[in-house]
């Protein structure tokens, strides 16, 4: 049997692994354990790899560090009436700290209201508390040391007052329950410690507490982590030893990787094997093209997906582009990553505070309705004013239960609304912007469609048409009006506790996928004694808070490639690890200092807090991490190229260091990008391998297979790529179209046609000398004459969406103008008052005058103008050229009298105020 206090290190995931087996192999049959690890997908393995060497395995409680103190510390935190809090729950008290801060003024003032500044204060004050520093050490150091500790005083103040409790409190309670007598059930039973990460003093506090308790004790550590080995040794009272392994020989190339990476050792020259490859690509997503590539070659070797891992330290940066390759290659895999992507009903909530921040616009309304967030059957009638200010306790009992739950229907009844037809009726409308507007607008388009359904006969198509229409708008109406109103009455400012309540009514009766949202207006309800706050804060802080809601990652199923941060892969083993992004700034990261809390100030607080030495030293400890989790073959590689940003990538100096460890000679760049490009299949200019066995996809396939073509005899190659015209019926005549436009000759792969003699007869009436035509449709002919044909002839254009005027371009002002002149002329011949003459000028001025007024308000509804001074003062010039139209009319000697004049602007003007007439 091991000692009863052990901790074993070394390089290999696998000797630690075996080493942990062998210990609970050792318990005896039917006895109880804890197995902890940084995963439950880690402990998991561990237990199933024991149970495949025993009959029956009972007893093994698998968990994590956090769930464990979380257990112990569960019967003391209940009795308290108290409430875990974490992610958004801490930033939000953060936020009340950054609040008052700001309200009294010190040395973090000029910041206090950035937007990033209550999270990176989160961050700062749990790092804090879990190494057991106060506010009162706090006061002993300058550069802000005092005002962080009043803000961290009032941080444990609103911790009290919302009877929250955050990780390092429940890791203390836990302690003393270990403490206890009787101890706790899990505090007496023998635990491995596998590759749990101990950083903090809280952290080694509990640990030392269950070590004083439980019976037996093991410790693993992966080699690197200097920290946690020191932290278990003390709470421990064990020294590390090393972890024993069957073979001793360095021959393989990850063998000599795993012994020597970042280590000064002198190293014996060998060239590298099939055990270590270093790869690159054109840039992150042919780097993930050649990920999934490298897998599927595993997989044809034999290696099981669930025994590769492909571990990035930048997640974000390469998890879309995985994602994708492994679709491509249909890799099945489990992301052992938490989601960030924002969940549709946030967006929708989001999307509609901004219909509120820009005057009720029908284009943000039109945004949430394609989110299909609109609820099945919306009670419009439930629409109550807000509740008001909430208090931050009522928040947590006050929404809806159900919502709470998370339950929400997501069947949808045969002869229900159909939101995703709205949008066109709103474009149809013309409604633009304003809570007026949106009513009258709809209003007027329902009398339009009631008149045409009036002129249609019952039955046929057209009429159906219509009534679904009729339908459709009378449902807009029922869900969007009241909904209007809401945004309508949002306060310009107001304590955070009422825009709560009017978020959580918004949330309640315009968001179908809600259940997230409750808990983020619970998190967020310590913050509803700040304020008063105006929209934009609003929607600032929530637009943060649920860009950073995450969905749980899937359970792991076998036959699934894992994918996850190097950190998370500890205590687990894979015969195949791929190791993406080994470029400068992605592995390692750019190291920056805490913003709140500098280096220099964490020196003299306490040597234990994190600093950039410390952050260089995880750094280097995710790449011992993901080497050493390999147990066959390892594969590096970079992206030369950052397609974003136009520029070329270089290799980061780990890259130099793997060659270094594993063949014994520090190459140049130039090597680097020598070894990595005799492995390398995926050109910038050809996504596709030089080997068309090697793609991934039919469509790799056939462009490996087009490339061989291209650089070949003809003779040798005719007949290669038949098979695409057997595959797709489509392509055959897609590629003889294409080539048609080669020839010397009109054909109708040039978009032509050969008329015959009654087309010609049709087109006869329409030639450039048989009629007239405007100086745009001339210009079109110039351009294109089929478009020309289009425009000119069928009366195609391209269909406008209405949106609010912002600038009064000439030919607004010029459409203005005239249909002003028509109205005017108009009723000057019906009253018999043309010519315009020196004695009648003052009548025609008065009439000018009331025209203008009525055809600008037509003009004014229908366009909407976003800034109304602008329009104003438009009109106040319109009306001035209109004045010295009818001066010089006067002053004609000759009296001119225009015989006839434009109709269009009339007209149309006309059909745009009233869309019934239309």
């Amino acid at each position: 049997m091991t000692g009863s206090r052990s901790i074993l290190i070394s390089n290999r995931a696998s000797d630690r692994i075996a080493a942990a087996r062998r210990w609970l192999l050792e318990l005896p049959a039917g006895g109880e354990a804890i197995v902890l690890a940084p995963l439950h997908a880690a402990a998991d393995d561990l237990v199933r790899a024991c149970a495949a060497e025993r009959p029956a395995v009972v007893g093994m409680h698998r968990m994590t560090l956090n769930r464990l103190a979380g257990l112990l510390a569960a019967d003391r935190i209940a009795e308290l009436g108290l409430l875990a809090a974490a992610g958004t729950l801490l930033r939000s008290v953060a936020a009340i700290a950054a609040f008052d801060l700001r309200q009294d003024g010190n040395w973090f003032t000029p910041i206090a209201d950035q937007p990033g500044f209550a999270d990176a204060l989160a961050r700062t004050i749990e790092e804090l508390r879990l190494a057991g520093i106060d506010a009162k050490r706090l006061r002993t150091i300058g550069l802000g040391g005092a005002e962080l500790g009043a803000i961290m005083t009032r941080f444990d103040e609103r911790l009290r007052d919302s009877a929250l409790v955050d990780r390092s409190e429940i890791l203390r309670i836990a302690t003393k329950a270990i403490d206890a007598d009787p101890p706790p059930r899990f505090a007496v039973l023998p635990t491995i410690l596998l590759d749990v990460p101990i950083g903090s003093a809280a952290e080694s506090a509990f640990v030392a507490a269950l070590a004083a308790r439980a019976p037996r004790i093991l410790a693993t550590v992966p080699t690197g982590d200097e920290r946690s080995a020191r932290a278990l040794s003390d709470a421990l009272s064990s020294p590390v030893a090393a972890c024993p392994r069957h073979d001793e020989a360095r021959s393989s190339s990850l063998e000599r990787l795993q012994a020597y990476l970042f280590k000064d050792d002198a190293v014996e020259f060998r060239d590298l094997d099939e055990t270590v490859a270093i790869v690159s690509a054109p840039g992150e997503m042919h780097e993930c093209v050649e990920v999934a590539r490298r897998i599927l070659a595993e997989a044809r070797r034999g290696v099981a997906f669930d025994q590769i891992a492909v571990l990035m330290n930048e997640p974000r940066r390469y998890r879309p582009f995985l994602e994708e390759a492994l679709v491509r290659g249909e890799i099945p895999a489990h992301f052992a990553l938490e989601e960030s992507r924002p969940a549709l009903g946030g967006r929708a909530l989001l999307v509609l505070l901004e219909c509120a921040a820009e005057n009720l616009s029908a284009r943000r309304f039109c945004e949430y309705l394609s989110l299909a967030q609109v609820p099945v059957e919306p009670e419009c009638e439930s629409m109550a004013p807000s509740r008001g200010e909430l208090s931050a306790r009522s928040l947590f009992t006050d929404l809806d239960p159900s919502l709470a739950s998370g339950e929400s229907s997501d069947s949808t009844p045969s002869d229900a609304p159909a939101p995703w037809r709205w949008e066109r009726l709103i474009v149809d409308a013309a409604v633009i912007g304003g809570a007026e507007r949106w009513s009258r607008r709809l209003d007027l388009h329902e009398s339009a469609l009631r008149a045409r359904r009036a002129e249609l006969k019952e039955g046929s198509p057209a009429s159906v048409g219509v009534d679904r229409a009729l339908s459709d708008i009378a449902a807009l109406r029922r869900f969007a009006i009241p909904l209007i109103s809401m945004l309508a009455d949002l306060p310009v400012v107001a304590p955070w506790g009422e825009w709560l309540g009017r978020i959580a009514d918004l949330t309640r009766v315009a968001i179908r996928q809600r259940a997230d949202l409750n808990e983020v207006l619970r998190d967020l309800a310590p913050m509803a004694p700040l304020g008063p706050v105006g929209l934009a804060d609003v929607r600032i802080a929530l637009t943060r808070r649920l860009a950073d809601l995450k969905a749980a990652a899937e359970p792991r199923r076998p036959g699934q490639v894992f994918v996850s941060s190097p950190n998370r892969a500890r205590g687990m083993s894979f015969r195949v690890v791929i190791v993406p992004g080994l470029a400068e700034r992605i592995f390692p990261q750019k190291l920056t200092e805490d913003p709140i809390l500098l280096d220099s100030a964490r020196a003299a607080l306490d040597p234990g807090l994190d600093r950039n030495e410390d952050r260089a030293r995880q750094q280097r400890l995710a790449l011992l991490i993901a080497a050493g989790a390999a147990s066959e073959r390892v594969m590096f590689s970079w992206p030369r190229v950052d397609l974003e940003q136009g520029r070329p990538r270089v290799p980061s100096f780990y890259a130099l260091e793997v060659v270094r460890a594993a063949s014994g000679r520090l190459p140049g760049f130039d090597e680097l990008a020598r070894i990595a490009a005799t492995a390398q299949s995926a050109r910038l200019g050809w996504p596709a391998p030089s080997d068309a066995a090697l793609a991934i996809d039919d469509a790799e396939f056939d462009l490996a297979v087009l490339g061989d073509i291209l650089g070949s005899d003809p003779e040798t190659t005719r007949g290669a790529a038949h098979y695409l015209l057997d595959a797709n019926e489509f392509l055959g005549r897609a590629l003889r179209g294409r080539a048609r436009r080669w020839l010397r000759r009109w054909t109708p792969a040039d978009g032509l046609v050969d008329p015959d003699a009654p087309a010609v007869a049709a087109l006869a009436r329409h030639q450039l000398k048989a009629r007239s035509y405007s100086p745009t449709a001339l210009q079109n002919f110039a351009g294109c004459p089929y478009r020309f044909f289009l425009q000119a002839i069928h009366r195609l254009e391209p269909r406008e969406e209405p949106a609010a005027l912002e600038v009064i371009d000439p030919l607004t002002r010029g459409g203005l103008f005239a249909e002003v002149q028509y109205e005017i002329l108009s009723e000057l011949r019906r009253r018999g008052e043309l010519p315009v003459t020196e004695s009648s000028i003052e009548a025609a001025s008065r009439l000018l005058d009331s025209t203008l007024q009525e055809v600008a308000a037509r003009w004014h509804d229908e366009f909407a103008p976003a800034i109304e001074r602008v329009w104003l003062d438009a009109i106040e010039s319109i009306r001035a050229d209109l004045r010295e139209w009818l001066r010089r009319a006067a002053d004609d000697p000759e009296h001119w009298c225009p015989a006839h004049f434009e109709l269009s602007f009339g007209l149309a003007g006309r059909e745009q105020a009233d869309p019934a007439s239309s």
